[in-house]
């Protein structure tokens, strides 16, 4: 019985926390027993949170193999009328959560890389959806939603990746379908149209409001909201936008009217906030309020390890098995190779793709000289009063400060961990280079 109780503990927890094979082995466990005799069981000792427990972690498994048919989850074969009415919640209550889990994971499986780096990433959205495990899922429910996420990284990292993976683990309906969600790109949107595309508008509200519209917010209603390049938000928009957020609620363009949009926020960007809060363009309480969970993606320079995987997943969906295998292998042999995996990647994985489509089509990578790291042993990189020993300390600072402002593109927090120092340092410092 300890065995099954292990397995039960296992699968109702955070499953990137876990390998692999500790995973499986938990769902032979819990396969080999019959579930619906266990909870059963554990109902009759009175013991009902382990019921409750058993019907998370069975359910958490049938929705990973029926992620589009909730119909076929916790069905009277594994959860009894009579079982379900003794549990403390209701039996939809145990079925969306196990479905929004089963979809988040299916969507964290399509983000490419094995590094620590992308374990940690994959292990952080699945907690900013459910917690610690399924049983918080359910009990700090409103506390989840509340809490919104801000996903920050660089160009080309995989933010709307993670996003979806955020909304596929929203929580819906009682009957296990998907949440209702919304997305906007607010750098898409010139500043005169973005606040109808967020908060909606009457028909007649403007010049070509031809009808009414909900608006993104209060499309995503009881589920979850995701708002790209959150940074490029005008200052009049921000303050408009904190205000839906702590009120829930919207009054679209042309109306007096107010609706209530309840959901949780999603926000993106590849720009520094902090630094952007601290010059007095970006709102530190909208700032504060997207940032209760921070998510940072890391770019593809800080895990070279997922280089080869990444091209690889990439040549094998625009390159058919059997066909061209000298040009397969020839990309494959680059991936591993020291000009991949010590450049600086600026466009990240969106990069890595265009160099690959060029090597598909017979043509140079495309790199560039100016995007590969220092040569091996300094080189000409190198200025020369560096090669030659003629340089003061100040003289080594001032050079590689600005190599790494070059490289993070002058993103200060990205800078200041490259450093090991704190963004204040780094700040004053590229003031004097004059780039601050």
């Amino acid at each position: 019985m300890r065995k099954v109780e292990d397995a039960v503990h296992t699968l109702v927890g955070n499953p990137y926390a876990l390998s692999s094979e500790e995973l499986s082995q938990a769902e032979d466990i819990l396969g080999s027993h019959d579930p619906r005799g266990t909870i059963d069981r554990h109902l009759e000792d009175g013991l009902v949170e382990d019921a409750s427990r058993t019907v998370l972690a069975v359910g958490h498994v049938q929705a990973r193999q029926h992620v589009d048919d909730p119909d076929r989850v916790l069905t009277d074969r594994v959860l009894t009328k009579a079982a379900a009415r003794r549990l403390p919640r209701p039996r939809g209550e145990y079925l969306r959560t196990v479905m929004a889990a089963a979809r988040c994971h299916r969507a964290l499986r399509y983000f490419q890389g094995s590094s620590a780096a992308m374990r940690e990433v994959r292990r952080a959205t699945w907690a900013a959806c459910f917690g610690d495990s399924l049983v918080h899922a359910i009990t700090l429910a409103k506390v989840i939603r509340d809490h919104d996420v801000l996903i920050v990284g660089e160009t080309g990292t995989g933010k709307e990746s993670i996003a979806y993976a955020l909304q596929e683990g929203a929580v819906g309906p009682a009957d296990g379908s998907p949440a209702p969600r919304s997305a906007l790109n607010a750098a898409a949107v010139p500043d005169t149209l973005i606040e109808s595309q967020l908060f909606g508008h009457v028909k007649g509200a403007f010049t070509g409001a031809s009808e009414t519209r909900k608006g993104c917010i209060r499309t995503a209603h009881g589920g979850s909201f995701f708002l790209d390049e959150v940074g490029d938000l005008a200052p009049t928009t921000q303050v408009k936008l904190l205000r839906v957020i702590e009120t829930d609620e919207v009054h679209p363009l042309g109306s007096d009217a107010t609706h209530v949009a309840d959901c949780r926020y999603i926000a993106a960007t590849h720009k520094d906030l902090d630094e952007m809060v601290d010059r007095g363009v970006f709102r530190r309480d909208l700032f504060m309020r997207l940032a209760g969970n921070v998510i940072r993606l890391p770019s593809l320079a800080e895990r070279p390890e997922d280089i080869p995987e990444i091209g690889r997943a990439f040549v094998r969906r625009h390159l058919p098995e059997g066909q061209l295998p000298e040009t397969r292998d020839r990309l494959y042999e680059w991936l591993e190779s020291p000009e991949a995996q010590r450049c600086r990647w600026p466009g990240n994985v969106r990069g890595l793709q265009n160099a690959l489509r060029n090597m598909l089509l017979g043509l140079p990578p495309g790199i560039g000289e100016e995007r590969a790291p220092l040569a091996e042993g300094g080189g000409e990189a190198l200025p020369p009063q560096v090669r030659e020993c003629q340089a003061t300390m100040r003289d080594v600072e001032e050079w590689y400060l600005a190599r790494v402002l070059d490289h993070t593109t002058d993103n200060l927090a990205h800078s200041a961990r490259i450093l090991g120092v704190d963004r204040t340092t780094v700040r004053r410092r590229a003031r004097k280079l004059g780039r601050g």
